[in-house]
């Protein structure tokens, strides 16, 4: 993952049911490479998905690092990929409406169309 040439992805992204997921497991595969860029790893957002997960920056970068995939990743992590938690859920649709302008301005920022908000 090159962060100066590409982007993460969108931050409404889901991975097994947590938005912001792919797109932290992005920025940390950048930031271990080296190609992190302009983008921040841990941001404030990576901190509190983390804390959600409740899983430290440590481990996080640690389940990425050995990771060649994002189930592994969530393997690593002992996350399923499926999650049926209705509390994932509320969580997520909180976490969404939350930041709902922050993400229009990214979306527009890296030139892409927003991920259904």
């Amino acid at each position: 993952m090159d962060l100066t040439t590409q982007f993460p992805r969108a931050g409404e992204e889901h991975l097994a049911g947590y938005p912001w997921l792919p797109r932290a497991i992005d920025k940390c595969r950048a930031y271990i490479a080296g190609t992190i860029g302009d983008y921040i790893f841990p941001c404030p957002i990576d901190m509190q998905m983390l804390t959600e997960l409740n899983v430290t920056e440590d481990e996080f970068e640690e389940a990425v690092r050995n990771a060649n995939s994002d189930e592994e990743v969530l393997a690593n992590l002992g996350i399923p990929l499926v999650n049926t938690d209705p509390r994932v859920e509320r969580w997520a649709q909180e976490f969404l409406e939350n930041r709902r302008d922050s993400l229009r301005r990214q979306a527009e920022e890296e030139g892409r169309a927003q991920v259904g908000v």
